[in-house]
């Protein structure tokens, strides 16, 4: 954008100076605003109203407007203030600008530097003008109107107002982007704007919902072509993870994200493998000739050593991630974690509960093929 350093003349206060422009708006019936009716964008306003004040502003003044700190924009409400346009440098001649602090009261300043080209007229401006205020203007849009404390030449600093610290280096933080992009010497005006919709956020996490399901269902099938009836318990007790996880996640008021979804589809495989350890200690006892009831009682006990360590040593890596990774990362980590907490319950709990119901009431003689 177009940033020029000009002078701030006082003789004419913004009281007296919105009294013309709300008249000259008026007269000409023109507004700022495109979508109002003769609305015009702010460069074509602004040169229309020094134009119609042409002849009631002293000679070499125009009008630029500030945005009041409690509104979104100009179109809202502007102040307009009266600049000495015989007298301008060009933003394009500052070379860097910066936040630093104070060295003396440590409070945030704005640190410039000039370029070689630009320290004699920055000088000249500054040297003819001290204890006035000095407006930095971006597009005709005042930014800022800091005092000119003495002359400068190559190096200058902008003190701010305010007592509060943050106000006061989020202030600092704005006025040195501005000065940087004051550096190509050429006015912005919006052409055209678009807006790109969440569609391809909501895209992902459908396909990611839909891989999930799809994953699910085969990991379902296997279990049943493999282990039978137990492959079914085993199903129904994974989607009884699924379920409880979900319902901590809803508890604690957690938004479902890819990483999110990505920890649930793991939980699933990490369930069924609990599962799977179970079924095959089982199925070992059976082979040995083992009643059904001792070989479940056996199964179950003896696994579970190992699916505690499993479980025990994931849980760590969820921790470790929670502690030390950033947003998705910790987001995965959340719903792992909470999977492993459950598919305990769920793998050894109430799949036991319910084989043991079977074994027990049922007298099947034959759950699971071996």
């Amino acid at each position: 954008a177009k940033l020029e350093f000009m002078i701030v003349d006082e003789s004419m206060d913004s009281v007296k100076l919105q009294a013309m422009v709300d008249e000259v708006e008026k007269n000409g019936n023109y507004t700022l605003g495109k979508t109002e009716e003769n609305g015009l964008d702010y460069s074509a306003y602004v040169a229309r109203v020094n134009e119609d004040l042409k002849t009631q502003l002293p000679e070499s003044r125009e009008i630029v407007f500030e945005k009041p700190e409690a509104v979104d924009s100009l179109t809202q409400s502007r102040t307009p203030l009266l600049v000495k346009n015989d007298e301008v440098v060009a933003g394009s001649m500052v070379e860097d600008a910066y936040v630093t602090r104070d060295p003396q009261s440590g409070r945030p300043v704005v640190s410039f530097q000039m370029s070689v080209d630009g320290r004699k007229p920055f000088g000249e401006l500054t040297g003819k003008n001290v204890q006035k205020r000095m407006a930095i203007v971006l597009d005709k849009v005042m930014k800022s109107a800091p005092n000119l404390q003495s002359k400068i030449t190559d190096a200058g600093q902008i003190t701010l107002g305010s007592n509060n610290y943050q106000q006061m280096f989020d202030e600092a933080e704005f006025i040195s982007r501005t000065l940087r992009a004051g550096a190509l010497p050429a006015s912005l005006q919006q052409l055209e704007e678009r807006t790109v919709g969440p569609t391809l956020g909501t895209d992902s996490i459908k396909n990611a919902q839909f891989a999930g399901l799809v994953g699910s269902s085969l990991v379902v099938a296997l279990m049943i072509s493999l282990y039978g009836l137990l492959g079914l318990i085993a199903s129904i007790a994974v989607g009884l993870n699924v379920f409880l996880t979900l319902a901590i996640l809803s508890t604690m008021g957690a938004t479902l994200t890819l990483p999110g979804i990505a920890g649930i589809v793991l939980t699933v495989g990490m369930s069924v493998d609990a599962n799977i350890i179970i079924f095959e200690r089982i199925k070992d006892e059976l082979r040995r000739g083992t009643a059904l009831m001792t070989a479940v009682k056996d199964g179950f006990s003896d696994a579970l050593s190992g699916i505690v360590d499993s479980n025990v040593a994931t849980a760590i890596t969820c921790i470790m991630l929670i502690v030390y990774g950033t947003g998705p990362v910790r987001g995965f980590a959340v719903t792992l974690i909470i999977g492993v907490i459950t598919s305990m319950f769920t793998a050894v709990f109430f799949s036991r509960s319910v084989v043991d119901f079977i074994v027990k009431n049922l007298k099947i003689k034959k759950i699971i093929r071996y």
